[in-house]
């Protein structure tokens, strides 16, 4: 019997032993703050399971979070009106703002997917292919991925610009605009393609893009925040990466974090949750996609610049260097 006993306290010690393992040590010093200004996208899912799951306060980090109706309004904001530490963004403001400053820096890709942007145009204006876009008012918010997207979707189409109406419009107005009429067609991404499918019903069709675009989801800082506050920076890259780790193993949790977080169907999140990969990351392919997209914005003079910023400058790798030192091949 004694023998018995044994063999259980040490299974339960092993067990014991390796569940402290696999959990991080939590942070007992003193608490970062950090301010970010984020849109509502399922691209941040990362973001809603570490705030869920309470991964920030383990990593003694306190986020306060700022809601804006795109990236690029959130990066806008930090760049010209202060008071954010940090935005999620995609590579298209990033581009633009490039050209102009340089008090800003990626410090982490959060998420892609190539199946994220979309043209979504009403039937009832005589569009069924894209072809029938010809002459036709189409949304966009200018200086957004949506942006750039359009064109590279006009392209493949055998479209030029010229040939359709581009009508600015903010973010968050682009799903009104096409309900009320105003324009035909929308670019832009989920969840406002989803709404507005939802809205116009067998009004709408949505064309198929493929493999035509990899949109990437950053964490974008402000220098100064970067410099005075490295260490805050890891922290909130820690949590992430919890996350990152809550994802991949268990989905129906995670899938019903982002629905709460988005206030959508979860039946809409998990039929689109494979279109998003999840992982933190600094690769090549963020160099070569804002530098393709410079060239575009030179050649298509979107821009007064004439040559393109070098790139290395604009991402800061030390701190996801020591978080996940195997997620940066960048190479300098």
């Amino acid at each position: 019997m004694k023998k018995i006993l044994l063999v259980i306290l040490i299974g339960l010690v092993v067990i014991s032993g390796c569940a402290s393992q696999n959990q991080p040590e939590k942070y007992s010093g003193p608490v970062e703050k950090i301010t970010l200004g984020m849109e509502l996208s399922p691209l941040s899912a990362l973001l809603w399971v570490a705030e869920n799951k309470s991964y920030f306060q383990e990593n003694g980090v306190e986020v306060t979070m700022k809601k804006f109706d795109s990236g690029r309004s959130a990066f806008v904001s930090m760049l010209k009106e202060g008071g954010l530490d940090m935005v999620t963004v995609s590579q298209t403001p990033v581009m633009f703002n490039s050209f102009d400053r340089s008090d800003f820096a990626i410090t982490a890709n959060m998420a892609f997917s190539y199946n994220d942007l979309f043209v979504l145009a009403r039937r009832d204006r005589g569009i069924a292919k894209p072809e029938d876009l010809r002459g036709k008012k189409i949304g966009v918010h200018k200086g957004s991925t949506g942006q750039y997207f359009l064109d590279a979707f006009l392209t493949v189409n055998n479209l030029q610009l010229s040939e359709i109406k581009e009508v600015d419009i903010t973010t968050g107005k682009l799903v009104p605009s096409i309900l009320e009429g105003t324009i035909d067609a929308i670019s832009t991404w989920n969840p406002h393609i989803s709404n507005a499918q939802n809205a116009l019903g067998n009004k709408s069709i949505t064309f198929p893009t493929g493999e035509l675009y990899r949109e990437d989801w950053y964490f974008v800082s402000n220098q100064q925040f970067i410099q005075n506050h490295p260490e805050a920076i890891i922290r909130f890259l820690k949590a992430i990466k919890q996350a990152e780790g809550f994802i991949e193993n268990n989905k129906d949790e995670a899938i019903a974090i982002v629905a709460g977080r988005l206030d959508v169907k979860k039946d809409f999140i998990s039929s689109t949750w494979n279109d998003y990969h999840f992982e933190l990351f600094l690769d090549q392919t963020i160099i070569h996609s804002i530098e393709n997209e410079a060239r575009w914005a030179i050649s298509n003079n979107l821009t007064n610049a004439t040559k393109i910023p070098n790139y290395l400058d604009y991402i800061y790798t030390d701190a996801l260097q020591k978080v996940k030192p195997e997620a940066v091949t960048i190479i300098k």
